[in-house]
């Protein structure tokens, strides 16, 4: 269970110098500064070496944010499973707020995207739909949670309500972990999201998230759906520079049929997907758990969190000699720590390796006769093919033809 008592901070927010105290924990070393929070690599009285976030001292001040917080902590304290990040505690110590959880070591997903893109190389579709089971499976664990005396217990309701690459994590070891439950949806919340405002990434939310209307497991379903499509097809799927049309793709939920952008797509992935980004709630899976088994069925056992570790270690060599190196300093006994955060850096970008890469079973070429693909940064590319366009093109020359030809007869 996670632990959780806080107040109002009085902290001016410097860096915590190695050695330093937080509560239980001993702070090793910085890994990065975020917005909200900079996180440390720390040592638990126990022993063990974990993630310690460090609330920013404008938000510590925030009641309203605290109240968020406490939300998040109330809802991962139920959460034990092997594709959820763990965390341990929520606390505030000499004024200082902080977070205790789980350190994983990798990368998100979406830099395992970025890194296949920098190497010219794409995951095979069978690691692909099998991350996404992995994803499913804590997200119906998730969904599933119910709470009080035995005999009466009542559902959590917890909606992750921001699934995407961002908030996925591969660790170099193979694992698959949801991170992130700030913006979960559950029914003992403090804080109520008000109708009609929505929440979460808008490219990744469901056509009724994106109107702000009730939502539930199958939000997270349509998330994981388009997460997949993009890793699939190698291309955002609603995304568009202006969010107010994203918001329009998201709601009108047009998905292209990959089997005409992508040579060679198959069909069985593209039937999964398709159900899980169908506009109507009630037309996608009706729970994670059968996508999950979906999604294994096409699998049907060529990849396991052996070949992804295998794919994270060729991907990432350098970037993951280099973390290990610096939590095997910052955590060595009577060491001062390390100097530099750790951060995270690009280091895929070795052409040489591109041969021994593709040859692994969990990635494959480009597909030959594919489109080129959009970054993961740009617009959607609303391309069709020429097999679609030549019928519209007719059409447009049929009703230019008539229209002159009774221009011509009215003179």
């Amino acid at each position: 269970m996670v632990r959780w008592r806080v107040q109002v901070s009085d902290d001016k927010g410097p860096s915590l110098p190695p050695s330093a105290h937080v509560g239980r924990y001993q702070v090793l070393a910085k890994i990065a500064d975020g917005g909200m929070a900079a996180v440390y690599m720390a040592r638990r009285d126990d022993g063990e070496i974990v993630a310690l976030k460090r609330i920013r001292e404008e938000f510590a001040r925030n009641k309203d944010f605290l109240t968020m917080l406490l939300d998040e902590a109330r809802i991962v304290s139920h959460l034990r499973h092997p594709n959820i990040v763990r965390y341990d505690e929520l606390g505030n110590e000499g004024g200082q707020t902080f977070i205790a959880m789980e350190l994983l070591v990798g990368q998100s997903l979406w830099s395992v995207w970025e890194g296949c893109r920098a190497r010219g190389v794409r995951l095979r579709y069978e690691m692909i739909a099998w991350i996404g089971a992995r994803v499913a499976e804590g997200l119906h664990y998730a969904h599933e949670l119910r709470e009080g005396e035995p005999g009466q217990e009542k559902p959590l309701g917890i909606v992750h309500r921001d699934v995407n690459a961002t908030n996925i994590f591969v660790t170099y070891d193979g694992d698959i972990k949801i991170i992130d439950f700030g913006l979960a949806k559950a029914a003992n919340r403090a804080s109520k999201t008000a109708a009609g405002v929505i929440k979460g990434k808008v490219a990744y939310m469901s056509p009724e998230q994106a109107v702000g209307a009730a939502v539930d497991r199958r939000t997270d379903i349509f998330a994981l759906g388009t997460t997949l499509w993009e890793l699939a097809c190698d291309r955002r799927l609603f995304k568009h520079a202006d969010d107010v049309k994203t918001l329009e793709r998201v709601h009108a939920a047009e998905v292209p049929d990959p089997r005409l952008l992508v040579d060679g797509f198959p069909p069985a992935l593209w039937a999964i997907l398709r159900r899980a980004l169908s506009r109507d709630p009630e037309d996608r899976q009706s729970t994670a758990a059968e996508m999950a088994s979906e999604l294994d069925a096409f699998v049907a056992g060529t990849v396991d969190v052996k070949v992804m570790a295998e794919v994270m270690r060729e991907l990432f060599a350098a970037e993951r000699a280099r973390q290990i190196a610096w939590i095997a300093e910052a955590s060595a006994p009577g060491g001062r720590g390390v100097a530099e955060p750790l951060q995270s850096r690009s280091s895929f970008w070795n052409a040489d390796d591109k041969p021994r890469l593709s040859a692994l079973p969990g990635v494959r070429p480009p597909a030959v006769l594919a489109p080129a693909p959009v970054p993961p940064s740009g617009l959607h590319s609303g391309q069709t093919t020429t097999r679609k366009l030549v019928p519209i093109v007719i059409a447009i020359a049929v009703v230019v033809a008539a229209v002159v030809i009774i221009a011509l007869a009215l003179r």
